[in-house]
């Protein structure tokens, strides 16, 4: 089994105290995460995978955004940017940009 990467162990660590949502982020740990200009980028191998990811991005926009470690969440499919998730610290909700697979 591959170890996580840091951001992975940053996000469940934020969670640690919750089992519940640290149980939805496991999900993570099959999924390539890392960031690149700005963006907290999670790759995925399948459409599916990408699917679960998006469910659960309101659980990663608090750790993102109180860690400041990107502006921008985006989720790929291989190489292929499937969704793009802008996050403002003054807005409650969180501009969504789909795009198609």
């Amino acid at each position: 089994m591959k170890r996580p990467s840091q951001l992975t162990q940053l996000l469940w660590d934020f969670y640690r105290e919750d089992p519940q949502e640290l149980q939805q982020l496991k999900l993570l740990g099959n999924c390539q995460v890392f960031r690149f200009w700005g963006s907290f980028c999670i790759r995925v191998q399948t459409p599916a995978m990408a699917q679960r990811i998006q469910d659960v991005i309101p659980l990663m926009e608090a750790p993102i955004q109180a860690l400041r470690l990107a502006k921008r969440v985006k989720v790929l499919v291989g190489r292929r940017v499937v969704a793009s998730y802008g996050l403002e610290a003054e807005s409650e909700d969180s501009a969504v940009h789909q795009h198609q697979l």
